[in-house]
């Protein structure tokens, strides 16, 4: 009852936040982007809730049954839900949405994928759904929770067609008012929410009357809007502005750590030099990670260790791996043939060591984590040439295993997510862009999907991640942190597992 007087007696009012980008699409099936579910975590719903501490807990769905065989779960719905325009969520609307996610002629964002082997959506009765596999899938649970398979209007998206990119009609506690582009998105609270969030201690709608959501991409600009007062709250905070944030009283600064895997190059295999596993293991102990923590991404990243995020998955055993340590690269490299050269790049015959790094060109040049990959390599010889371009061709080199691989990250609630950087059949596709053919590697991310134990599950991606780190097909730099910060009279922020804001108890304290 405290919770509930105290946020009674603060509700109304408009939170601005300032985003550091537009959203492609507010539609959650068709969005590849996190910045969507940014905004739209406390618009669209889903079966099942998974805040921070990793737990997942009915949401959508009152309770759930996995089949024996692993290859459907049937899921027991409330009858209390309604979306924005009134239409009644039911077994048919699930059925819908997931049957719209996997249909061919749907251009789906990261849904897609969390469908793996999606067989069907059977209607038992209105408020009873079973959902199919064509062979057991055990990650369906975590991904159930995720912003990709939530729920929009059957009706809404049948009558309103493109307006569901911007405006898209869930059932959560606010709904989309308008979207100007290039500027802002809001969401209005929804007076027809009475029931109790599952991240809630209260039933009831939300305590705001608005959130305005606005798209600043300058990260200094953005820093001044929150210091100004012009918004409340502001997404990625740059680390040189953090030390200032972190001491001004008025402010809060919240960090939460990232899953799924870290930001980590992924390297080539087939191409030379790196098709020779000593170069790659030799590239692993030459970056000086810890350079990049104290240069770069200092109070808004932590060291990364391995293929997933130590939010995902940590063990004193893989933090062992790979310590800087340039002699032991240098001697690795001159065991592969490639030996001092005049200008302090490494040879082999009238071979220079030279690798191709793919980044993308953001307007400011290279990212910093590709700079100092390139300064850290040097020392050791071998020359990082970093082909810096659009997003579009940067996606085509990968597919095409052009390049010897690109620095990036990828966010996932499930170590599943190591099925779509290592698998061989997502080789020129997303996002197996070490462009990496293992046969036993593959076998054991198929039976990390059919494996449901917990425990027998944890220890099969640990040896998938230190097979993974025993053949170098990466190199993890860093876990990155969701960094946000808010006006100190700003309170009752709360986040999904996937680090999302959930607003609809947050309130503004006059």
């Amino acid at each position: 009852m405290l919770v509930e007087s105290a946020v009674q007696a603060q509700t109304g009012g408009t939170l601005v936040i300032g985003l550091d980008q537009e959203p492609p699409t507010l539609d959650p099936h068709a969005s590849p982007s996190a910045v969507t579910y940014q905004i739209i975590a406390s618009v669209t719903e889903n079966l099942i809730y998974r805040g921070s501490d990793g737990k997942l807990v009915p949401w959508l769905a009152e309770s759930w049954q996995s089949a024996r065989d692993g290859r459907s779960v049937t899921f027991k719905l409330r009858r209390d839900v309604k979306f924005h325009d009134g239409t009644a969520f039911n077994a048919e609307a699930v059925k819908f949405n997931f049957d719209r996610i996997v249909d061919p002629k749907f251009k789906a964002g990261g849904a897609r994928a969390l469908l793996a082997g999606y067989a069907g959506s059977k209607v038992i009765d209105e408020h009873t759904v079973q959902v199919s596999f064509e062979s057991p899938y055990a990650p369906f649970l975590a991904y159930t929770a995720a912003g990709p398979l939530s729920f929009v209007s059957p009706k809404a998206v049948r009558e309103t067609g493109d307006q569901v990119h911007t405006r898209p009609v869930g059932s959560g506690p606010f709904m989309v008012k308008d979207y100007v582009a290039k500027d802002h998105t809001t969401m209005v609270r929804n007076p027809a929410y009475t029931r109790k969030a599952p991240w809630s201690d209260r039933a009831g709608g939300a305590a705001l009357d608005a959130v305005v959501w606005k798209f600043v991409p300058e990260a200094g600009t953005r820093v001044t809007t929150l210091e100004s007062g012009e918004t409340q709250g502001i997404y990625l905070v740059p680390a040189q502005s953090l030390p200032r944030l972190e001491k001004n009283v008025a402010l809060r600064v919240e960090k939460i750590p990232y899953p799924g895997a870290p930001r980590i190059w992924l390297l080539n295999t087939t191409r030379p030099p790196m098709d020779d596993v000593r170069v790659r293991r030799a590239i692993n102990y030459a970056v000086d990670k810890d350079a990049l923590l104290a240069t770069v991404f200092k109070g808004i990243a932590r060291k990364a260790f391995a293929p997933l995020t130590a939010a995902m998955l940590d063990d004193p055993t893989l933090r062992q791996a790979y310590p800087f340590d340039p002699a032991k690269a240098q001697a690795l490299l001159a065991e592969a043939g490639w030996q001092p050269g005049g200008d302090g790049i490494r040879t082999r015959g009238s071979q220079r060591l030279e690798v191709v790094l793919n980044a993308i060109e953001y307007g400011g040049g290279p990212e910093p984590s590709a700079q100092l990959i390139q300064s850290s390599l040097r020392e050791v010889g071998i020359d990082v040439k970093i082909k810096a371009q659009a997003r579009p061709p940067w996606y085509e080199d990968n597919y095409r295993c052009a390049t010897h691989g690109p620095v990036m990250f990828l966010r996932a609630t499930d170590p599943d997510g190591l099925y779509a950087l290592f698998h061989s059949s997502l080789v020129g596709g997303n996002f197996n862009w070490s462009c990496v053919k293992n046969a036993k590697l593959d076998q054991m991310l198929e039976q990390g999907r059919r494996e449901f134990d917990g425990a027998k599950r944890r220890a099969l991606y640990l040896a998938i991640e230190h097979l993974a780190l025993e053949e170098a097909l990466t190199v993890p730099l860093l876990d990155d942190l969701s960094v946000w910060a808010f006006r100190a009279t700003v309170q009752g922020v709360k986040y999904t597992f996937a680090t999302y804001p959930v607003l609809s108890d947050t309130a503004i304290r006059k």
